[in-house]
């Protein structure tokens, strides 16, 4: 557990939270932007036909999933120090993670849109592949 109040884990999670957090912004302002206006838009707010993101509360969200990749990854990497299973658990992990909120809001908000939760959850598993990538090599560059 001493990893995990070390300057290796701080520098990993640092540079894994920037990581994911560039990743996440691409993917909600430019390659996802208009599924998510066409499938959710009568929940946000829009503002010049453009959904406005609470950007504090959005950047605090994304900092804590990927602070929760890096640390279950590098439990992974403690376990076994191999790619294999950095990715593993890297897609595991984010599948549970975005599952757990997509599925949670299929359950009880009204025309919460099946597209957007099988879209989201294929995107936080893809990202916790990611996670499992960089993890793994900022792990062995820091380590070192």
């Amino acid at each position: 557990m001493n990893y995990f109040i070390s300057s290796t884990f701080f520098k990993v999670a640092g540079i894994s939270i920037i990581i994911f957090i560039v990743l996440d912004l691409v993917w909600l302002s430019v390659v996802a932007r208009t599924i998510y206006f066409k499938q959710m838009s009568y929940l946000a707010v829009i503002e010049n036909g453009r959904i406005v993101f609470n950007l504090p509360v959005g950047l605090a969200v994304q900092a804590i999933i990927a602070l929760g990749l890096a640390v279950f990854i590098s439990l992974g990497i403690l376990i076994d120090n191999s790619l294999a299973t950095s990715l593993c658990i890297g897609a595991f992990s984010g599948f549970v993670m975005y599952c757990t909120y997509d599925l949670t809001n299929l359950s009880f908000v009204r025309s919460y849109p099946v597209f957007i939760t099988l879209v989201d959850i294929a995107w936080g598993t893809a990202q916790g592949i990611f996670a499992g990538i960089y993890v793994f090599y900022l792990t062995r560059i820091f380590s070192s």
